[in-house]
């Protein structure tokens, strides 16, 4: 739901199609597979819970029929998912109607009237299968909707943001937030970094300390724990909305965070993408954050890896790679007022779009 909802929110239908499908092919395979065991060996299963030759006998009988679910089951849960991501709550609330309101209940009196304790076996199956069947066409609508979705991507508010705003995204020790807020300071605008995080905090209701720690940190382990995916989800949209909310409101530099990927056609942005060699940023985060115990090259990869993460996960983009960037600055050679001097040059130059 994450990946989905945030590359959704973000206009990256390319990504949202990249997600399901790869979901899709998992389940797939993981059904067709339980599914098959089950109708090969019932009763290796039922032996898992009870070692009773009357309650084998029934109960192998009873999953095989059960198990045809499987597919539907896995699917629908996906649809579901994926429906709730994209904000269609109320799709996902129809095919719960329908599957377990009307579908069960239905199927559980005409069953039992018809084949008894043997028709009841089959009412999972059937109600699952219905339920598949009108995921899959509302799903199929709103892949159209996706297909036709030929508009210049504009915010939710649907207007296209004018405002001029640089993104940086940068290496630790490269210097990025320092150049950012230079820029900002000469071009008179406003620069967002640290600041990000306190709105976030406000518009998702978790605590500062919280945002602050998990601020362009994720564990891809955790993003499948339904309660820590479910806040990583909600504060990923809150950041979403902040960074929006900060672009329309007037011309802005803002630091890290996606908002290259954010903002990406929808505003006249201009990202950049600041780096240095290692020895020249282990040499500046000494000097600016003193020496450590830990080395400074291996706070430098640790650091870089979490970013790299954060980024590739959210964005479906290579992290670095200067195909995503408009500029990208090596501040160990160009030194830091070389490289504040040539971004605003080009903001007060090009126009981005």
């Amino acid at each position: 739901m994450p990946l989905i909802g945030y590359s959704y929110g973000a206009k990256d239908h390319k990504r949202v199609r990249d997600v399901t499908k790869l979901a899709f092919t998992i389940l797939w395979i993981f059904s067709v597979l339980f599914l098959s065991l089950v109708q090969l060996i019932p009763d290796l299963f039922i032996k898992m819970f009870i070692d009773d030759a009357a309650t084998i006998a029934v109960g192998g009988v009873f999953i095989r029929r059960w198990s045809w679910c499987a597919i539907g089951m896995c699917l629908v849960a996906l649809y579901d998912a994926i429906f709730q991501a994209v904000g269609k709550w109320k799709t996902s609330l129809l095919i719960a109607v329908i599957r377990f309101i009307v579908s069960f209940p239905l199927f559980c009196f005409i069953l039992d009237a018809a084949f008894g304790a043997d028709g009841l076996m089959w009412v999972q199956p059937i109600a699952d299968t219905i339920a598949l069947a009108l995921s899959a066409i509302l799903f199929e609508l709103f892949k159209r909707s996706l297909a036709n979705d030929t508009s210049p991507k504009p915010t939710d508010s649907g207007v296209y943001i004018a405002n001029r705003i640089i993104t940086i995204s940068r290496e630790f020790g490269s210097g990025g937030r320092t150049i950012g807020k230079l820029v900002a300071q000469s071009l008179g605008i406003p620069c967002y970094d640290s600041e990000i995080i306190e709105k976030i905090a406000e518009e998702s209701g978790f605590a500062k300390e919280y945002v602050a720690s998990n601020d362009e940190n994720v564990s891809v382990a955790n993003i499948y724990d339904s309660t820590v995916g479910a806040m990583t989800d909600k504060m990923l949209f809150a950041q979403k909305k902040v960074i929006t909310e900060l672009a329309e409101k007037g011309a802005c530099v803002i630091v890290g965070r996606c908002a290259d990927h954010i903002l990406r056609n929808t505003a006249d942005c201009l990202t950049v993408f600041v780096h240095a060699s290692d020895e020249k940023r282990a040499n500046r985060i000494v000097s600016e954050y003193g020496q450590r115990d830990e080395d400074p090259k291996k706070r430098i990869a640790d650091k870089d890896k979490i970013r790299k993460k954060y980024y590739e996960l959210y964005t479906g983009n290579t992290w670095g790679s200067p195909d995503n960037y408009d500029i990208c600055l090596d501040s160990g050679t160009l030194g830091i007022d070389r490289c504040v001097s040539i971004i605003t040059s080009i903001y007060d130059s090009v126009q981005i779009s």
